[in-house]
C-alpha cells in the first residue's frame, strides 16, 4: 500500500508525456480497475455508433440511388456484422489493450468500406460525402474515446484514406478537395486534443480517488492496529485488564438481564516470582507467554475471554457455563499448564510451572454483581494457593450448592 501511494505521488508530481503516461504498475491497476465500466461503454458506444452508420443508408437513397444496393450490402451486410462480432468479444471478455485493438479496427473499417462507398458511385454529388469523413474520426477519438496512442495511429490511418479519395475521388468543383482535406485534418486534430485532454482528466481523477481510498484504508488499518494494541497485552498477546472489564461490562449486562449463567477463573502462577529471581526476566517473560497461550488453546476462543489481570495473574471469562461444568474446564488449563512441563526447581513439591486456580460461578436466576463474582473466585484463589498450589478451588458460596460434586484437589 505505501509504495503504491509513493507512486501516485511521484506520477502526480511528474506526469510525464501529455499527462497519460503511468508507472508500470500503475497502468496495470488503473486498466484492471477501469477494464469492465470501459468494456461496458464501449459495447453501448459501438452500438450507437453502427446504427448511426447504418441510418446513412437515407443520405445513399438520396445521393447515389444508382448504388444503392452496394450501400445496403456494405453498411448492413458487412459493418453492421463485423461491428456486432466487436461487440460480442467485448461482452466476452478480452485484455485492455485488445479491447482498444478492436474497436480502433471498427474505425478503421469503417473509414475504408466508406472510401469504397464513395469510390463506386458516380453521383455528381458524391463528393459532399468527403465533408461527412470526419464523423468516423469522431466516433473513434470522441465518442469511444480510444487510448491516446490507439487514436492517434487510427487518425493517422484516416488521413491516409483520406488524402487517397481527395487525390482518386472525381470532385466537380475546383479547392473542393483541398477544402474536404483541411476540414477533415481540423477535425481530427481537435478531437485528438479532446482526446488526450479527457484521457488526462480520467486518469488524474482515477490517481486522486485511488491515493484517497488508500489512505482512508491505511488509517483505518493503523486505526484498527491502535485499538488491538490498545486491546493486547503486548506480552502475553491476551486481553489486558482494561479491555477485559469493558468486554465483561456489556456482556454481563446480558446475561443478568436475561438471567443466564456464567463463571470465572481467576489463575496465578505458582512461585512465580522465585521463578523470575532464579531465571531471570527474559525466560520469566517467556514463561507467562507459554502460559497465557495454554490457557488460551484450553478455552473456547470464540465465546471465552482470557485476559492478563496483572503480573502472573490471568482471568478468564466463561460466559453461558454453569457450576457444574466450570470446575471442570478450569481443571483443563490446569492440566495443560502442568503438560508444558516447564522446569521450576524453586517449585519444591512439583519440580515445573504450575498454577493455582479459583473459580466463582452464578447460576440461572441467581443475581450477583460481577464484581462479588470475581472477589469470590480470588478469594478461591487464595485458599488454593494457601492449601498447597497446583489446584482448582471452586468459591465456598458455589461449593455449597454443589455438595454432592467432590472437589479436585
Amino acid at each position: 500500500m505505501k509504495e503504491l501511494l509513493v507512486l501516485i505521488d511521484r506520477q502526480l508530481e511528474s506526469p510525464g508525456l501529455l499527462g497519460i503516461g503511468f508507472h508500470l504498475i500503475l497502468e496495470e491497476k488503473f486498466e484492471r480497475d477501469v477494464h469492465q465500466e470501459r468494456s461496458r461503454q464501449l459495447t453501448y458506444m459501438g452500438g450507437v455508433a453502427i446504427t448511426i452508420y447504418v441510418l446513412f443508408l437515407f443520405n445513399d437513397l438520396h445521393m447515389r440511388p444508382d448504388h444503392f444496393m452496394e450501400a445496403v450490402i456494405i453498411r448492413v451486410g458487412i459493418m453492421a456484422p463485423i461491428a456486432l462480432a466487436c461487440i460480442f468479444l467485448l461482452k466476452r471478455g478480452v485484455t485492455p489493450a485488445l479491447r482498444e485493438m478492436i474497436m480502433s479496427v471498427l474505425i478503421c473499417f469503417a473509414m475504408l468500406f466508406t472510401a469504397l462507398l464513395l469510390q463506386l458511385s458516380v453521383s455528381a454529388h458524391s463528393f459532399l460525402d468527403l465533408f461527412a469523413l470526419g464523423l468516423i474520426v469522431l466516433v473513434g477519438n470522441v465518442l469511444f474515446q480510444l487510448r491516446f496512442w490507439f487514436a492517434l495511429y487510427t487518425s493517422i490511418f484516416n488521413i491516409i484514406v483520406m488524402l487517397y479519395l481527395v487525390n482518386y475521388h472525381p470532385i466537380s468543383f475546383d479547392n473542393a478537395g483541398l477544402m474536404a482535406m483541411m476540414v477533415f485534418c481540423a477535425v481530427t486534430i481537435f478531437s485528438i486534443i479532446s482526446n488526450v485532454r479527457a484521457e488526462k482528466a480520467e486518469r488524474l481523477s482515477y490517481l486522486l480517488l485511488l491515493r484517497e481510498q488508500l489512505r482512508v484504508e491505511e488509517y483505518t488499518d493503523k486505526s484498527e492496529e491502535f485499538r488491538r494494541l490498545a486491546s493486547i497485552d503486548p506480552l502475553t498477546e491476551v486481553y489486558n485488564r482494561r479491555h477485559f472489564d469493558c468486554l465483561v461490562k456489556s456482556l454481563i449486562s446480558k446475561h443478568a438481564s436475561h438471567s443466564l449463567q456464567y463463571g470465572v477463573a481467576m489463575i496465578d502462577v505458582d512461585k512465580f516470582k522465585c521463578y523470575n529471581d532464579k531465571y531471570g526476566h527474559v525466560k520469566g517473560d517467556m514463561c507467562l507467554k507459554r502460559i497465557a497461550t495454554a490457557i488460551f488453546e484450553s478455552v473456547h476462543p470464540d465465546v471465552d475471554i482470557v485476559a492478563r489481570f496483572g503480573g502472573e495473574e490471568f482471568v478468564v471469562l466463561f460466559p453461558s457455563t454453569g457450576p457444574r461444568d466450570l470446575l471442570a474446564r478450569a481443571e483443563k488449563i490446569r492440566q495443560h499448564v502442568r503438560g508444558l512441563a516447564l522446569p521450576h526447581a524453586d517449585n519444591v513439591n512439583q519440580g515445573i510451572v504450575t498454577i493455582s486456580v479459583g473459580v466463582s460461578a452464578v447460576g440461572t436466576g441467581d443475581a450477583y454483581r460481577f464484581e462479588s463474582v470475581l472477589q469470590q473466585a480470588d478469594e478461591a484463589l487464595y485458599r488454593a494457593k494457601s492449601s498447597g498450589r497446583d489446584r482448582c478451588i471452586l468459591a465456598t458460596g458455589v461449593e455449597a450448592k454443589m455438595n454432592d460434586e467432590p472437589t479436585i484437589a
